[in-house]
C-alpha cells in the first residue's frame, strides 16, 4: 500500500471511524451525500460565548476556504452544555444535513469523509444532560475548492491490517535503506561522520543505570537535568545503534541496540522516568525523560524488534503498553482535544504517534494511542497558530516544536494515505521563520529563546533541518535558500564545555538527516528583494520588511499584539516590537532563558519591563496569563508604507501570577506592583516606510488610564545608546549599523539608562553579555499621555540623518528627508491632523515622496 515517491501520492482509501459517530454519509462511496430527513437546527437563541482560557476559537473561520477536505471542526466550548452536536449542510440543499455528529464530549470533529467542492455553512447545537438541545453557537460558512488538498481521518483498524506485515515501517519502507545507502556513498548526507561516531560510541558506553529521584523527593533544576540526560541519552543510543544496524547490517550495532534496549526496558516504567507519574514522597516522574524513551525505544522496535529473543520482545511490550498508556491518560484527563495547551503534552503527540504507528499489530491498545493522535493532527494541534503558519510562543519554539511534529508526520506517510503535512500550516510555517526570522537575523522573534543567536551567529541546527524538509516536502525553492543560508555549527562528539561528550540528544538531527537522504531537493532560488509586509491574524504578529532577502539592505520591524496573552513561553510583550537593520539588531527583546521559571527569567526576560513597551504606574503587564492580551485592531499597506496598530489595556489590568508575586517578593526584596490605576486605553500604531533610499520606522503611542499616573517607556539595545535628554535624541550603534532616534512624548520626561539587570543572568547564560536598557520616565502623573518615536536606520560611517520635529496646535509632524509623518497630539486618541496645511482626521499621516 506504501508508496515510495511519497509527496505525490494520490490519496484513495476514506475510512468510516470506528468510534461512534453519528455523521450522515453514503459509506458505498467517497463523498458525504445530504440526508432529507435531518434537518438544519432552528428557533433556539445563539448563546455562544468567547473563548476564554485555554479554549478553542472556532475553525473552520468564517468566509474562509478550508485548509483541507474535510476540515477538522472546531469551537469554542459552553459551561452550560453537557455534549454537543456539530451540523454541516450545504449552500445549495442548507436545510438538508450532509454531517451530523451527535453527543461530542470534546470541541473538535473530524469527518471520515470528503466533501464536494461548494459553499457550506456549520453550526454547534448545545446539549443538555438529556441529549435535549437548548441552544446553538453562531452560523459560520466555508467553502471547498477543486484544489483543497484531502485531508480524512482513516480507520485505524483497516490501517493495522493494511501495514501489519510491513517492517521496518517507520521511515525505511520499501527501498529506502538501499537509497539512504546510496546517498551515504556518494556524500551526500550530512552529519553522517557525526552519526557513526556517536553510534561507535554508544557501543563503548556501559549501559546506565536507572536514575535516583530528587534530593528530598523535592523538585529541582538540577536533580531534573540528571534524571533528563540519563534518559535522553540512553535512549539517543538506543535509536543511533539501531539504525546503523540497519543501514549497515553490521551486527556489532545490533549488540548494542539489544544491550541499550533491554538497558532502558530494565527502568521502572512508573519511576523516576514516567509521565507525570505521581511518586511515593510527593515528586512525579520526570516526563522530558520518559517522552524520549517511549519515541526511541518505538525507533528500535520497528528497527530490531526481529532480533530480539522470545522473552525481551515480552519485556519490551509490557513497558511500552505502560508507557503509552501513561501518555493516552494524560491526553484524556486533560481532554487535550479540546484544550491542547499543555506544552509538553503537545510534545507527546509525535512520541505517541511514533508509538503507535511502530506497535501497531503488537499491542492492543497502540490502536487507541495512534487514533487519539490522529484526531488531534486533524483537528485541534498545532493549537499555537492557523492556517498561516504562525507559533505565538515565538520563532525559538516554533521550529524546535514542529520540527519533532514534522518527524511524525513523514513517518505516518511513508507508511499509510494520511499526510498530515496537507494542512496549509506546515507549508505556511517555513515562511513563518522566514518572515520573522529571516537567515540573516541575529536574533529570534519574541517568546523564550528569543535571545538565541546573540552570543554567536550559528543557529540551531534544528531549525535548519525544519526549513530544508518544508523546503523538499513542498518543492519550494525559496524555502530551500532559507535553508542554506542559516549558518549552524558543525556537530562533534567532543563538547565545547569541558570533557563533556556532545551525543546531541535533544533533536538528533543527525539521525533524522539520515532518514531524509535522498529526497527531492529543489534548487534554491533567493527571493527577489523587494518590500514585504505580512500579517499572521491569528497570533497576531506583523511583519515589515524594506528588502526581504538581501541580508546587507533589509530593514525590518516586528511587531506583536496578540490573543494568546503571556501563557507558556510567550512574555508580557503584547504591543511592543524588535527593530533590525542590515544584519543588526538596534532594538530588542532583553534578558536570557536559563531555564523555565529560573529567577532571570521569571522576573526579567518574561517582563514588559525587558521589551520595547510601556510600564504603566511602574508596572507591566501580567505575566504566565492567558488573558493578558493584545489585538491588532488595523493592518494596511499602500507602496511603501505599512500601519499597523495594536491594542492591549487589558493585559495591564490583569492580576498577578501568584507564583510571580511571591518570586518577586522573595528575590527582588518587594511587593508586586499593584495592578491600579486600570488602564483604559493603549494603542500603538507602528508606521514602517519601506523606502529603499531611507526607511523609517514611526511608533506612536496614546495611552489613557482610570487615574493619573506615569508612564514609563523603554527601548533596549545590544551597545550602550548616546543619549540627548534636551532634544530627545538617541544614537544607537550596534556592529555596522546605526539608528538615529527622536522622542517626543506630550509630558515632560526625564531619560535614564542602565546595562543591569533587576536580577542577573545565571547558570548557562551567565556568560553572555550585558545588554542595555533605557527608560523615558513622564515627570508628572496623568491620565493620558501620548510618545512619538521615530527611528531611521543608517549605516557605519554615514552621517547621521536629521529627524526635524515641527509641532503645531495639537500636531507633531516629524520631517525626514522627503518622507513627512503627522500625528495627532491632542486629547483622545484621534483628531484633525495638520500635514503642511491640509487637514486629515485620524492618528496618524505618513506622506513620502512619491506622494508629494
Amino acid at each position: 500500500m506504501y508508496l515510495i515517491s511519497w509527496r505525490f501520492q494520490i490519496i484513495g482509501f476514506f475510512f468510516l471511524s470506528a468510534s461512534a459517530f453519528a455523521e450522515v454519509q453514503d459509506i458505498s462511496t467517497s463523498a458525504i451525500i445530504p440526508r432529507a430527513d435531518l434537518v438544519w437546527t432552528t428557533g433556539l437563541p445563539i448563546v455562544e460565548r468567547d473563548a476564554l482560557d485555554q479554549e478553542l476559537i472556532a475553525y473552520p473561520i468564517d468566509g474562509d476556504t478550508a485548509g483541507v477536505n474535510p476540515p477538522g471542526f472546531c469551537w469554542t466550548p459552553h459551561e452550560a452544555a453537557k455534549r454537543y452536536r456539530i451540523e454541516v449542510s450545504s449552500k445549495t440543499a442548507p436545510d438538508a444535513l450532509i454531517i451530523v455528529a451527535d453527543r461530542q464530549l470534546s470541541t473538535v470533529y473530524p469527518p471520515t469523509k470528503l466533501l464536494m467542492p461548494g459553499d457550506y455553512r456549520w453550526q454547534v447545537v448545545y446539549l443538555n444532560e438529556f441529549g435535549r438541545p437548548w441552544g446553538l453557537s453562531k452560523t459560520r460558512c466555508f467553502r471547498i475548492g477543486k484544489e483543497t488538498p484531502i485531508l480524512v481521518l482513516p480507520n485505524v483498524a483497516k490501517l493495522r491490517k493494511e501495514i501489519v506485515g510491513v517492517r521496518p515501517r517507520l521511515f525505511l519502507v520499501g527501498d529506502r535503506p538501499s537509497t539512504i545507502r546510496k546517498e551515504i556513498d556518494e556524500g551526500r548526507v550530512d552529519h553522517w561522520e557525526y552519526f557513526l561516531s556517536a553510534a561507535n560510541g554508544a557501543i563503548d558506553e556501559k549501559p546506565y543505570a536507572e536514575p535516583e529521584g530528587y534530593a528530598n523527593n523535592s523538585f529541582n533544576e538540577s536533580d531534573w537535568r540528571r534524571i533528563l540526560k540519563v534518559g535522553k541519552v540512553g535512549s539517543a543510543h538506543l535509536a543511533r545503534t539501531a539504525l546503523a544496524y540497519q543501514l549497515t547490517g553490521d551486527r556489532k550495532y545490533l549488540v548494542a541496540a539489544r544491550k541499550w534496549m533491554m538497558n532502558l526496558a530494565s527502568w521502572d516504567p512508573r519511576g523516576i522516568i514516567s509521565h507525570d507519574i505521581p511518586l511515593p514522597g510527593g515528586a512525579v516522574g520526570n516526563d522530558e525523560a520518559s517522552m524520549a524513551l517511549l519515541e526511541r525505544m518505538a525507533f528500535a522496535w520497528d528497527w530490531i524488534g526481529d532480533e530480539l529473543l522470545p522473552e525481551e520482545r515480552e519485556r519490551i511490550l509490557e513497558v511500552m503498553t505502560e508507557r503509552g498508556n501513561q501518555v493516552l491518560a494524560v491526553l484524556h484527563q486533560q481532554d487535550f482535544l479540546s484544550h491542547p495547551f499543555s506544552n509538553h503534552e503537545g510534545r507527546s503527540l509525535a512520541f505517541l504517534g511514533h508509538a503507535g504507528l511502530s506497535f501497531l499489530g503488537d499491542i492492543p491498545e497502540a490502536d487507541d494511542w495512534l487514533d487519539y493522535v490522529l484526531r488531534c493532527y486533524l483537528t485541534s494541534y498545532p493549537c499555537w497558530g492557523g492556517d498561516d503558519g504562525g507559533w505565538a510562543q515565538g520563532t525559538s519554539y516554533g521550529s524546535s516544536y514542529v520540527y519533532r511534529h514534522s518527524t511524525f508526520a513523514e513517518a505516518l506517510c511513508r507508511v499509510t494515505d494520511v499526510d498530515i503535512l496537507r494542512r496549509p500550516f506546515y507549508k505556511n510555517h517555513g515562511y513563518f521563520s522566514l518572515y520573522f526570522h529571516p537567515p540573516y537575523a541575529p536574533m529570534n522573534a519574541f517568546g523564550d529563546g528569543g535571545n538565541k543567536g546573540q552570543a554567536e551567529k550559528d543557529r540551531s541546527v534544528c531549525e535548519k533541518s525544519l526549513i530544508d524538509f518544508l523546503a523538499n516536502t513542498f518543492c519550494d525553492s525559496v524555502l530551500k535558500w532559507h535553508a542554506q543560508s542559516i549558518n549552524v555549527p558543525s556537530l562533534h562528539l567532543k563538547s565545547n564545555l569541558g570533557n563533556e561528550t556532545n551525543w546531541n540528544e535533544q533533536h538528533l538531527e543527525d539521525l533524522f538527516s539520515l532518514l531524509r537522504a535522498g529526497t527531492y531537493e529543489p534548487n534554491a532560488e533567493m527571493p527577489v528583494p523587494t518590500v514585504v509586509t505580512k500579517l499572521l491574524p491569528n497570533i497576531g504578529w506583523a511583519a515589515m520588511h524594506s528588502a526581504f532577502g538581501d541580508a546587507d539592505n533589509d530593514v525590518w520591524v516586528l511587531f506583536k499584539s496578540s490573543r494568546f496573552g503571556s501563557f507558556s513561553h510567550s512574555h508580557a510583550d503584547q504591543n511592543t516590537f524588535q527593530f533590525h537593520a542590515f544584519g543588526e539588531a538596534l532594538a530588542i527583546d532583553s534578558g536570557y532563558y536559563p531555564y523555565y521559571g529560573d529567577p532571570h527569567h521569571a522576573l526579567w526576560t518574561q517582563q514588559t519591563l525587558a521589551h520595547n513597551g510601556i510600564l504603566v504606574n511602574g508596572r507591566g503587564q501580567a505575566t504566565k496569563n492567558w488573558n493578558a492580551i493584545g489585538s491588532i485592531e488595523h493592518y494596511e499597506r499602500s507602496n511603501d508604507v505599512t500601519i499597523v496598530r495594536g491594542e492591549a489595556s487589558s493585559a495591564y489590568n490583569q492580576s498577578p501570577n501568584e507564583e510571580i508575586a511571591k518570586m518577586w517578593q522573595e528575590h527582588l526584596g518587594k511587593i508586586h506592583p499593584p495592578i491600579l490605576p486600570k488602564v483604559e486605553k493603549f494603542e500603538r500604531t507602528l508606521a514602517f516606510v519601506a523606502s529603499a533610499e531611507r526607511p523609517i520606522l514611526v511608533v506612536y503611542d496614546y495611552l489613557k488610564s482610570a487615574h493619573p499616573t506615569s508612564y514609563d517607556w523603554l527601548l533596549h539595545t545590544l551597545s550602550k545608546m548616546e543619549v540627548e535628554p534636551m532634544s530627545g535624541s538617541i544614537v544607537i550603534r550596534q556592529g555596522k549599523a546605526r539608528a538615529a532616534v527622536r522622542i517626543v512624548a506630550s509630558q515632560p520626561i526625564t531619560f535614564s539608562q542602565t546595562n543591569k539587570f533587576t536580577i542577573p543572568s545565571g547558570g548557562t547564560t551567565s556568560h553572555l553579555p550585558r545588554q542595555w536598557h533605557l527608560t523615558a520616565h513622564t515627570k508628572n502623573n496623568v491620565e493620558e499621555a501620548k510618545f512619538c518615536v521615530v527611528f531611521v536606520p543608517f549605516r557605519e560611517g554615514e552621517v547621521s540623518p536629521s529627524i526635524k520635529v515641527i509641532e503645531r496646535k495639537n500636531t507633531v509632524r516629524f520631517q525626514v528627508g522627503k518622507t513627512s509623518t503627522a500625528v495627532w497630539w491632542g486629547p483622545g486618541e484621534l483628531g484633525e491632523i495638520d500635514m503642511c496645511g491640509r487637514h486629515y482626521m485620524g492618528r496618524i499621516i505618513v506622506q513620502t515622496a512619491s506622494e508629494l
